[in-house]
C-alpha cells in the first residue's frame, strides 16, 4: 500500500531520503495489521519506527525550506508539529492499553486512519510543491 514509486519523488535528494523511509515505516505498520501474533510489543516497536522516521522527514523538509526559501515555511512546519502531535497522542493513548490480538488490531485499525489519512495524503499533496522548489533551486544554482 505505502509503496515508493516514482510519482513521489521531488527531486530533491533529502526530501526523496526521509520520505521514502517514511513510507517504509508506514508500509511495515500496514503489514503487522493481519499479523496473528500481533501485541502490544510489536505495535509500539512499529509505531515508534513511524515516529522516528516522521520526525527525521519532516526535519529534512524544514531544512530545505528554511535553507531555500518554500513559500510559508511557518505554516508547513505548524502542520508536521500538528501531525506528528495527532499520531502521538493517539498511539499513547491506544497502544498501552492492548492486553490481546484483538484490541491490538483495533488499535492498529485507528492508528492506520491517522498515517493514511493524516501522513500519506500529507506526503503526496506535496510533491508537485517540492518538485516546483527543486526546478528553481536548480535554475538558481545554475
Amino acid at each position: 500500500m505505502f509503496l515508493w514509486n516514482m510519482s513521489l519523488e521531488t527531486g530533491i535528494e533529502e526530501v526523496d531520503h526521509g520520505r521514502k523511509r517514511l513510507l517504509g515505516a508506514m508500509a511495515d505498520f500496514f503489514q503487522i495489521m493481519d499479523d496473528p501474533n500481533l501485541n502490544h510489543q510489536l505495535l509500539a516497536e512499529r509505531t515508534g519506527a513511524i515516529f522516528n522516521t516522521m520526525k527525521a522527514a519532516f526535519a529534512a523538509e524544514d531544512a530545505f525550506l528554511q535553507e531555500h526559501g518554500g513559500g510559508d515555511g511557518e505554516a508547513h512546519m505548524a502542520t508536521h508539529a500538528s501531525q506528528a502531535k495527532a499520531f502521538v497522542d493517539l498511539c499513547r493513548k491506544l497502544v498501552p492499553k492492548v492486553k490481546n490480538p484483538k484490541q491490538a488490531r483495533q488499535s492498529c485499525l485507528e492508528i492506520f486512519q491517522v498515517v493514511d489519512n493524516g501522513l500519506f495524503h500529507h506526503v503526496t499533496k506535496e510533491v508537485a510543491n517540492y518538485k516546483q522548489l527543486a526546478k528553481h533551486h536548480v535554475r538558481q544554482a545554475g
